[in-house]
Order: structure tokens, then C-alpha cells, then sequence
């Protein structure tokens, strides 16, 4: 159906619950929340950025009332406020060895709130001891192991830089580091990424790279793509949990 027929379907919907003297509480999406998040001005660099959308049906906070934070530009809801029966968002990862690396390894995303941070748990295998770039890459195409997922997911930001720059790609989670012989447990919080919306990881592919991600402090071009990090080593798409 294109927007011409949903539009006149919604006013189809509309006339038939004035004629029937009932409001529309009982149509699906009816009365959900907008999201607004809005990220602060860079100067020299960009203007203020404002993301609108609407909640997920797949969120189920309830009735309850989350209060603002005085900074709106980090986090519009205090998660120490959310009940903890709320589960929020989750996705999940496999990951899978480029090649021959014989890296592997599951990781769970998980948002309590829309515009919340995201944590990511874990395990890796199989990686060689010292700092790895772990990065979202913009596609979730997978099948050439790991050669045809895309540069870093940047979203409205052009310049790679480290998880807590101002300037950064919406991708850039920066450096785990794994140990001789050891399983890695990996646990990340970030604030940029999210599992709704218009920095959704959902569909694209995470991926851990071969050396360490210099954050874009090289003054090199590749440092200011990719953190000199080298090919990917493993990677996997992110899928919805439930």
C-alpha cells in the first residue's frame, strides 16, 4: 500500500470512530511516544543534531513517568529511575572467524530505554593477546567472510575517534583487550549506538579488527577512517533477540 492509501485508510479509521462516538486508543500504534534526542553543536565542525522518531512497540516500560536529566544532550532518562522488570530491547551477534583467524564468540546487546546507552556482554575465543578495534560497520553482508561489510558505521559523523570523543563514527566502540590463552569477557556501555531509531545497530555488522585502534590520533588518513586497526579478524551480524 503506498502513502496515499494509508492516508486515506487513517482518515477511513478516524471517520468511523467519530460516527461511533469512541476514540482511537484502540488502533495499533495509536498514542505511542515520540523520541527526541538531540546532540549537541560541534563548533567548526557541525550544528546541533536532532533525531525524532517514534518508540518501538517492542518496549515495554509501562505507565511509569522517567524524569529528564538537567543535560538532555547525554541521556534523556535516568535509568536508575527504570523499573527492572523492563526488558527493554535486546540483540544478539555470532560472531564468525574471518578465514582462518579462529576467532569466534557471542555478544548481547541490550537497551533498558529509547535514547538509553547500550551495553554489550559477552565472550571472544581464539584472539591473539593485546588491544583489538571492535567497530559496527555499516552493512550486514557477511558471506565474503568479512571483506564486504562496509566502512565503520558513521551515522552524521565523518571523522573516525575513540568511544568517548565528540567527534566519532556512531560505530567507533573502541579497543577490547584479550589476553594469552584466555576467553575473553567482554562488557561495554556506550551512549552513541542504539537498537532504535536513527543509530540503530540493528541489520549491520560488527566486527573485531586485527590490531589496535589508534582512535584517529595517527594525522594519517587511514587513522582518520579506520583507527589503523587492520582487516577484520571476526564478525557477525546484529539481529533483533526477540
Amino acid at each position: 500500500m503506498n502513502l496515499r492509501g494509508y492516508l486515506l485508510f487513517g482518515q477511513f479509521l478516524w471517520l468511523v470512530a467519530v460516527l461511533n462516538g469512541k476514540t482511537l486508543q484502540g488502533i495499533p500504534g495509536y498514542g505511542r511516544n515520540l523520541i527526541i534526542k538531540s546532540l549537541p553543536a560541534i563548533e567548526d565542525y557541525q550544528s546541533p543534531v536532532y533525531e525524532v522518531y517514534m518508540e518501538p512497540y517492542l518496549y515495554a516500560l509501562g505507565q511509569t513517568t522517567y524524569p529528564l536529566n538537567d543535560n538532555r544532550a547525554e541521556k534523556q532518562i535516568d535509568l536508575s529511575m527504570a523499573p527492572h522488570h523492563a526488558p527493554g530491547l535486546q540483540a544478539v551477534v555470532h560472531l564468525i572467524a574471518d578465514e582462518e583467524s579462529g576467532v569466534s564468540g557471542d555478544l548481547i546487546f541490550t537497551q533498558i530505554v529509547p535514547n538509553g546507552p547500550v551495553t554489550i556482554e559477552g565472550n571472544v575465543t581464539g584472539l591473539a593477546p593485546g588491544l583489538h578495534g571492535l567497530h559496527v560497520h555499516q552493512t550486514g553482508d557477511i558471506k565474503d567472510n568479512c571483506k564486504e561489510i562496509g566502512p565503520h558505521f558513521f551515522g552524521y559523523y565523518g571523522r573516525h575517534g575513540g568511544p568517548r570523543d565528540p567527534i566519532r563514527h556512531v560505530g567507533d566502540l573502541g579497543n577490547i583487550k584479550a589476553e594469552e590463552e584466555a576467553t575473553l569477557n567482554l562488557k561495554i556501555v556506550d551512549h552513541l549506538i542504539s537498537l532504535a531509531g536513527p543509530r540503530s545497530v540493528v541489520g549491520r555488522s560488527i566486527a573485531i579488527s586485527k590490531s589496535e585502534d589508534d582512535y584517529g590520533r595517527a594525522s594519517t588518513e587511514d587513522s582518520a577512517l579506520t583507527g589503523t586497526s587492520g582487516p577484520a579478524v571476526a564478525c557477525g551480524i546484529i539481529g533483533y533477540l526477540h
